[in-house]
Formats: C-alpha cells, structure tokens, sequence
C-alpha cells in the first residue's frame, strides 16, 4: 500500500497491545451483551473455552449469533489450504466495532504478511462462503462505526490509481492482489443478502476514514472506571490522550519527513521518498482524480476496466491478478441474479452500466474494454513460455482461464435488457471490424483498441474449440446474427467445413448424451441464420466430406456437406419427436431443411432413404392421431399432436416437390425412394392440406414408372436405377405446377435477453466455483 505508514519500533508495540486489548474487550462485551439480550441462552451454549466446538452446539446456534461463531471458530481454527489463522484472525477483528487507521499492524497482517491461495475445490470453497457469511454480516453491522471495509476500497483505490500513473509498469504487489481478493469474496455476501441501501453504505462511508481506534472504543474502556473518583477518571483519560498524541505525532512525523521507516519486528516497509519526484506527479494525478464526484463503487469499476486495458501481462504476478479483477467484474454483474432480468436488484450491476453507458467521457472507455475483451479471448493464455508448454496449449481444446472469464464478461456486458444497458452496448456488437492484428498484444498501441480485431483468429478460436467450449456457442451466434461484416466473412469462406462439422458435432452429440436444450437452440438459430444465405448453401453441396468419426449411425465415406446436414436434422427431429416433443426445435429444424432444400443437388442414397423413410414414420403417427380423435371427445392434446406431425409432412412434401421441379435430374436416388415409398404419398393425397405437392409428386412417380421396363424377373435396384438415369434424359418439368420455394428467416425477438442471459449466467454457475448451490 504506497500511501500507509508505519509506527517505530516502540511505538507499535505500545499501539498493538492496546489495540489487540481494546479489539478483545470489544468482543467479549459483544458478546456479554448478545448473551443479556438472548433470553432463551444458557450458559452452557455460550461457552467458547475449549478448542472444539461443543458437539451439543447445533448448526443454527452458530448462526443465531455470527460474533459467537467467529470467536468460536477462531479458538477451535485450524489453518486449512485457502485460508490461515492469521488472515482469519484479521478478518474477524476488522468485522468488529473497531476502527484500525491504515497504519495499524492488522492491515500488514492481512494483506502484505501472505498470499491468499485461491480456493480450487468445491468443498473448499462452500467452507469459504460459510466464513464469509459470517465476517459479512458483521461488517454490516459494525462498518458505520469502523468503517474498516470502506478503508480497504479506498486504500485499494489509492494503490491502482498509483499503477494508472506509472503506466502500469510496476509489478502488482501482494497487497493489492490481497485486497481484491478480499473485497471480492465480500462483495459476493453484500450483493446477495443486503439492500441496495446498505451496500451503498458500505462502499461509500468515507467519513472521517483516518480515526484511530482508540478514540473510536474510548466510551468502552473508560465504562469500568465510570463509579471512580475524578482523579482517578482524570488521570485515565490523560493517559488515553496522551497515547493519541504520539500516535498523531508519529502520523505527522512520517507526512514530514516521507521517509522509508522499517518495523524490524513485523517488517512493515512503507516506501515513500520525499525526494522522488515519481511520487508527487502520482499524487497530483490521484487528487486531479478525486475532484471528480465519483462514489467510491464508481471509481473502483473504473479503475479495474482500466486495469482490463492496459495492465501487462509481463509476469505471473500479473497474470493472477489480471484474473482476480476478472473474477471481481464477474461477481459485480452475476450475484443476485433471479430469473426476472428486468428487475435490476444488483445495484453493482446498475452502477457498472452507468459507468459503461451514461458517462459521455467514458465512451471510448466501453469501445476499449469491449475490443481487450475479445483480444483477451484470442491470445491470453497462462504464464507458462517454456517450448512444451506453448505446445501443449496451442493443442488444448480448451480456453485458457483468462480467455473463458474474458469471454464471460463480454457476453454478460452485450446480452443485458436494454433497459439496463441504455441501448448502447448490445449494439457494439454491430460495429466490431476486420484487422490484421499482431498476436502478441503487447506491442499494440492500446489506446487505439476501437472494435478492430482479427476475424480470421478469431474464427480459427471458434472452430476449433467450439465443441468443448460451451461459451463460444453463444458467441458464435452473436456475431452471425447481429455483426454484419462477419458474417460475410464466415458465410464466404471456401472451407466452411471447418466450423459446420465441429456445429454439427456439437448437434448430434446433445441427444445422445444429457441433452442440452439451451446449447441445441443457440446452435440451431445460428445454422439457420447461416442457411438463409442461398450462396453458402449452394457452397455446401459442392463440398464433399469423408465419413466423420464421430458419426456412429452409417459408414457414408464421401457425402456433400449438404447432404451431412440433412443427415444430422432428420435425426434431430426424429429424436425429438419420440422422446421431447418440443415444438419450437422442430421449427428450427424443418426450417433449416426448406433453406437447404432450395439449392439440393445429388441428394445421398442414406439421405434419400433417411428423408423417406421419416416421412413414412410422421404418416403413420399422423393417421394414429386422427383415428384416435375420432375416437375422443377431449381433443386438445391430440390437436396440437396433430398439427405438428401435420406440418412436418407439409414441409417434407414441399422438400420432394422443390428437388422434383428445380433439380431433379441430379438428385435421382430421391426419385427413386419416392417410388418405392409410393403406397405412402398415395395416403396423404386426400388431406386438402397436402394436395399440390402430392399431385406433383404423384405425377412424377408415373411418369417413370410408365417409362420403366419389367422383365419376367423383377430388376435389381440397380437395374431400376440405370433405367430412371435413362428416363431422366428426356423429363421436363412442365407439367408440374410451380410453387414458390419455401424460405425462412429467422427474426430476433426484442427481447432477446431473456433467453440467453439466463443461459450465460447457468454456464458461469456451472463451471465455476464462485457459485455454490
């Protein structure tokens, strides 16, 4: 912390004892008190003497009374992997009335004396979350008279504003890894389980920040001696006083002379050289900073999105704080989230908007931390430089931590109701721009980040880790459906392969293990965005693929990516028919095959047979549920059963008769399933519904069976199959009735959000530790 001091030797001595003194006296008349209040308590449950909890000392009693619990807790503590005793014992005493200036010992204890460890398993981090309610609460209760948790932002604040002078170039100190570790973790308790109104207060009770405990806790200390004489009164009081003044003394000795002053006891190094003019250009920029009238959360977001800009990855120091003020961001705007997403409850979150959206001068500020976001995202990765390292990261298929929380960020920031977001920042997403950047992004000029990235490493990230990075899903279809520039670039690529497959994949792997309905529809949506442009799909007909490993259901060696996908559909909706039901996946699906179907050439002998012989599975489930409500006075149910099964032979009737009058010639393994399932179109063509297609249909079925020769033996298939090639040569499509080809295009709802910012905050839920259920 480059603004605290510290006391000389004798001094702190003399100042921590009383300190450590008055903090015990505090707590044990707070807990004197909360045993009077406590009629029900006995003496028996109160006592804390021992090393162990009392086994009769249930889970509720611990926490009827949080100040009972941590001193419990701190007798009966055993140094665990995520937190010490030392840093337990600090935060226990700062949750307390007492107010500890800056200089106090406690805050080197806490933040300079160890490194927290993060927590990395689930059990650890539920036992964290159970210690921070705890100290949480009773800093709520007690931060008016302390103000200790209002101290840590604002030294916090001073250490970052000092970074933001010197450019960033300083190494990140423990102090400050400390403090925003801590803030954090706390944070996560106010946003949850307090009103705006306290948070608020908690952030920003800055008043009289300086006062010394002593003066804070002098009522307590005197309360014994109230009954004696006022000599003895007078002469305590004076004794107080006096233990005041040096303190002030030594405060304005060390303002004087600004000198390093070392406690060799405790180590306590305050750096500060009256000669270094560094320091004072530093403290001008933090007091040029402070005439803005800015609360304490505002300038603290600010300062950490300055942090995502411009802070170095230069060492692993760095690096671990880069992604401590990633994880901070993340707790900002994902606590307290319900279901409603226009109820604005997190206030953090509100204010993080105010900071992005409303503030004129913090324009370019949003257009930074968007585009860092996303380079982030591409090029970040772990402090490991060795030769093998970078070779087994260039070869993980999954995202480096800093790139995924980047990528949480970027995703929650574009996707909130635009009630919250002022209509500014979803539409970012518009104006985000093709260039070649550098991969190492520390040589780019930062303040020239304006929505310019590299679409091609961009794209390469996508398709080669969209499979085992959920995340990216969402971000795919962000930018095909609401960035025009790159969309045309994906949709041009003469390789498309590239990122349907590994989409395709993603598709077929959801039904056959857990089924992932939110992760289905993203990938679905974006294909069908993708099969609205008649260039691409014409592109994927041309493109032959060998058999995907992955694909367990047929050996297809070569198939046109067209074909594939009609494949991977037809199974989709089967799945879906028989075992989900969900109407607004079928549309999706049915959707996508009348975009491809418009520009179907040589359609696969398995996605002939595959097309007809689902047809044939809808008709007969069709004709079921018409007998069955004939049968039926209550009818609802089976109605809308029906009209699905309904609209489904509609739409792959209207797929035979597109292939029939537009491209028939090259897709004559179709004509030749549809012949032999003959018997099927025969059934529908007395539903009015289904009349023009299968009067087409039905006319082509004769013309090639008039046109075929039986010998005394009936013809192998690849007999009929020579002689429909052959009949083919001389078919003209006239007497078929035209139709206009059916397109479907998808239309973003206005609320979008209310669909995929749920499902961001489930996958942050879900793969972090922040979150516990």
């Amino acid at each position: 912390m480059g603004q605290e001091q510290s006391l000389p030797q004798n001094d702190i001595e003399n100042v921590g004892n009383n300190n450590l003194k008055i903090i015990e006296e505090n707590i044990n008349n707070k807990q004197n008190n909360k045993i009077e209040e406590n009629e029900n308590s006995t003496p028996k449950e109160l006592s804390v003497e021992t090393n162990t909890l009392k086994k009769n000392d249930t889970e509720d009693d611990v926490y009827k009374s949080p100040a009972l619990s941590l001193q419990s807790m701190v007798k009966s503590y055993n140094s665990s992997n995520f937190i010490s005793l030392n840093i337990f014992e600090c935060l226990v005493n700062l949750c307390s009335p007492t107010s500890y200036p800056l200089n106090h010992e406690i805050w080197y204890n806490l933040l300079k004396r160890e490194k927290i460890p993060l927590v990395n398993t689930r059990k650890g981090s539920f036992d964290l979350n159970v210690i921070i309610s705890l100290i949480g609460k009773e800093i709520n209760e007690n931060n008016n008279t302390s103000r200790n948790f209002t101290n840590l932002i604002i030294n916090l604040l001073n250490e970052l504003k000092s970074y933001k002078a010197h450019n960033y170039k300083l190494e990140v100190g423990i102090d400050v890894r400390n403090s925003i570790y801590i803030i954090r973790l706390l944070s996560k308790y106010f946003i949850e389980n307090l009103s705006n109104e306290q948070i608020i207060d908690l952030f920003n009770n800055n008043e009289d920040i300086n006062k010394t405990s002593t003066d804070n806790n002098k009522d307590k200390t005197d309360n014994e001696s109230v009954n004696k004489d006022e000599e003895k009164t007078s002469e305590k009081n004076e004794e107080i006083n006096h233990d005041n003044e040096s303190v002030d003394k030594v405060e304005d000795k060390n303002n004087e002379n600004m000198e390093i002053i070392k406690n060799d006891s405790e180590s306590v190094n305050i750096v500060k050289d009256k000669n270094n003019e560094n320091d004072e250009e530093i403290k001008n920029t933090i007091q040029s900073d402070n005439k803005y009238e800015k609360t304490n959360l505002e300038s603290l977001i600010e300062e950490l999105f300055n942090l995502i800009i411009y802070l170095p990855h230069s060492s692993g120091n760095n690096i671990e704080f880069y992604e401590e003020v990633l994880n901070t961001l993340i707790i900002f705007s994902a606590s307290r989230y319900n279901n409603d997403i226009k109820s604005t409850q997190n206030y953090i979150l509100t204010v993080i908007f105010k900071v992005l959206s409303e503030k004129e001068d913090n324009k370019i500020l949003t257009r930074k931390v968007i585009t860092k976001l996303l380079l982030n995202l591409m090029y970040s990765s772990d402090q490991k430089n060795g030769l093998f390292a970078r070779v087994l990261r260039k070869s993980s298929l999954n995202l480096s931590s800093i790139s995924k929380k980047s990528l949480y960020l970027f995703l929650i920031f574009t996707n909130q109701p635009n009630k919250l977001a002022k209509n500014e920042l979803p539409y970012l997403i518009n104006e985000i721009s093709n260039s070649q950047m550098l991969e190492d992004t520390s040589t780019q000029n930062l303040e020239e980040l304006n929505l310019e990235i590299s679409f091609q490493n961009l794209y390469t990230l996508i398709y080669e880790k969209l499979y085992d990075n959920e995340e990216l899903c969402l971000l795919l279809y962000q930018l095909i459906s609401q960035n025009e520039a790159f969309r045309s670039f994906t949709l041009s690529k003469f390789d498309p392969e590239l990122l349907l497959l590994p989409l395709l994949q993603s598709l077929y792997v959801s039904f056959k293990e857990k089924t992932n309905f939110n992760k289905i529809y993203t990938l679905l949506i974006t294909l069908l965005i993708m099969s609205q442009d008649e260039i691409y799909t014409e592109t994927l007909q041309k493109i032959e693929i060998d058999h995907p490993s992955w694909f367990m259901d047929n050996n297809l060696k070569k198939i046109s990516l067209s074909n594939f996908t009609l494949i991977i559909l037809l199974k989709i909706i089967q799945i879906n028919l028989v075992k989900y039901k969900d109407i607004y996946l079928h549309s999706n699906c049915l959707a996508i095959l009348a975009n491809l179907s418009i520009k179907m050439d040589n359609i696969h002998h398995y996605a002939a047979q595959k097309l007809i012989g689902f047809l044939e599975l809808i008709q007969k489930m069709y004709t079921k549920m018409k007998n069955i409500n004939k049968e039926e006075s209550n009818q609802e149910n089976n109605d809308m059963e029906l009209i699905i099964n309904e609209d489904l032979i509609m739409l792959l009737l209207e797929i035979i008769n597109s292939c029939f009058i537009n491209s028939l010639k090259t897709n004559l393994q179709l004509v030749y399933f549809v012949m032999r399932g003959k018997e099927i179109i025969n059934s529908l063509k007395d539903v009015e519904r289904f009349k023009e297609p299968v009067e087409n249909i039905l006319y082509t079925i004769n013309y090639f069976e008039s046109k075929i020769i039986f010998e005394e033996d009936l013809p192998s298939s690849d007999d009929i199959m020579r002689q429909i090639i052959q009949i083919s040569r001389s078919w003209t499509p006239d007497n078929l009735k035209k139709s206009e080809p059916i397109k479907f295009k998808f239309v973003e709802e206005k609320d979008y959000s209310l669909f995929f910012l749920p499902y961001i905050y489930n996958i942050i839920y879900t793969n972090t530790l922040f979150f516990l259920q």
